[in-house]
């Protein structure tokens, strides 16, 4: 590891530094972590891209410690999966599954948090969905009903349910699974 030791305009020895990436190498998260503990206060920088070592030493050692660090800092690597095999394998039982709507579940517990929120994916409790939806005296005939971010299709299920004519409702998504758990879920309501 190399540290470095500055002497300033007045001959004193400034305290040793490390670079983010090291930083971020000895406490094992990447360099974006070490950059937010800077802006938060945790760490002390005595300019761009470095890090006063013993803010570091104290951190890991007072606030983070090691086990406490791995779990918290990084969730990227936390419990990374395949997505692409995981949806693979999800596009195959839609199409073999007699009642689609267990596989709901299966599937939203099937991402792991690093991807959820990579991709920014929430699925919206049952309830939640319910509750949003307490227009049940209005005449929606004529309405026209729009989940921009449909996930397994849950609020347009709810939209069905209420009457909501299926001619005027629409959905989109940007996980192809879930479009078709969604699809699969209209399809064997009607």
């Amino acid at each position: 590891m190399k540290v470095s030791r500055n002497i300033n305009l007045w001959g004193e020895i400034e305290a040793p530094v490390v670079t983010i990436e090291e930083s971020a190498h000895r406490a094992g998260v990447s360099t974006a972590t070490v950059r937010n503990w800077i802006k938060a206060g945790y760490l002390s920088s005595p300019g761009k891209g470095k890090v006063i070592l013993e803010s570091l030493e104290k951190f890991q050692q007072d606030v983070a410690g090691q086990e406490k660090l791995t779990h918290r800092a990084n969730k990227s690597l936390k419990d990374a999966h395949d997505h692409h095999a995981v949806s693979k394998d999800f596009i195959e039982k839609i199409r073999t599954a007699d009642c689609c709507d267990s596989l709901c579940a299966e599937y939203e517990s099937a991402l792991s948090d690093s991807y959820r929120n990579k991709e920014g994916i929430y699925y919206t409790p049952e309830s939640i969905v319910e509750d949003l939806f307490g227009i049940n005296e209005r005449n929606i005939d004529n309405c026209t009903f729009c989940d921009p971010c449909c996930g397994s299709g849950n609020f347009i299920l709810r939209a069905l349910d209420l009457g909501f004519q299926p001619e005027n409702i629409y959905g989109f998504d940007v996980d192809p699974v879930a479009v078709e758990i969604t699809k699969k879920r209209i399809y064997e309501k009607s």
